[in-house]
């Protein structure tokens, strides 16, 4: 269970870490639009991309969705992460809740992230949904996903407790974000 909290939470440190500057990188980015529904409702449209992401003695695959604001304190990130370092097939995928006890290596699980410039956060981890993936390959993973997602107690300032995170994708080869600078 620890484990897999762990790969969420690593995913989620990296979105809301602190790096300045961006680099330069790819010309291809990748793509993604979704939304956000329940407690916040948003409209969600940035880069998308994928890799493998290490937590303490744990590695997995990790899809990292970015919408970037006007500042680099306004960004919204979802993250999807599984145990299994393969890059996943063409298929369906189970996303599990974040505290999981009896899961599958294959299994994703989920989670949101936004900071706006006036200081206001939230983080959220999955409680279940599903990866749809329709296309995939090194240069680039395609699909969709939706899940519903609650507020990890203790984190952020925003009065959001129950979400449900919705995307299509088109994720390719590239550094999970950072935010700030």
């Amino acid at each position: 269970m620890q484990d897999r909290i762990r790969l969420v939470l690593a995913g989620l440190a990296l979105a809301v870490g602190v790096a300045c500057g961006e680099g330069t990188g790819p010309a291809d980015q990748g793509s993604f639009t979704g939304t956000v529904t329940g407690d916040l409702t948003l409209a969600l449209n940035g880069t998308a991309v994928f890799g493998i992401a290490s937590q303490g003695g744990s590695q997995g695959f990790v899809i990292a969705l970015d919408q970037k604001g006007a500042t680099q304190f306004d960004r919204d990130v979802i993250v999807l992460g599984r145990f299994n370092t393969q890059r996943p097939e063409v298929g369906t995928y189970v996303v599990i809740p974040a505290a999981c006890t009896m899961c599958s290596p294959d299994d994703f699980d989920g989670g949101y992230v936004f900071q706006r410039a006036s200081g206001e956060s939230g983080f959220f981890v999955s409680e279940t949904g599903a990866v749809q993936v329709t296309a995939s390959s090194g240069d680039e993973v395609v699909g969709s996903v939706s899940f519903t997602a609650v507020v990890l107690s203790g984190s952020g300032t925003s009065s959001a407790t129950n979400l449900t995170v919705t995307a299509q994708f088109r994720a390719v080869p590239g550094q999970i974000p950072t935010v700030g600078g």
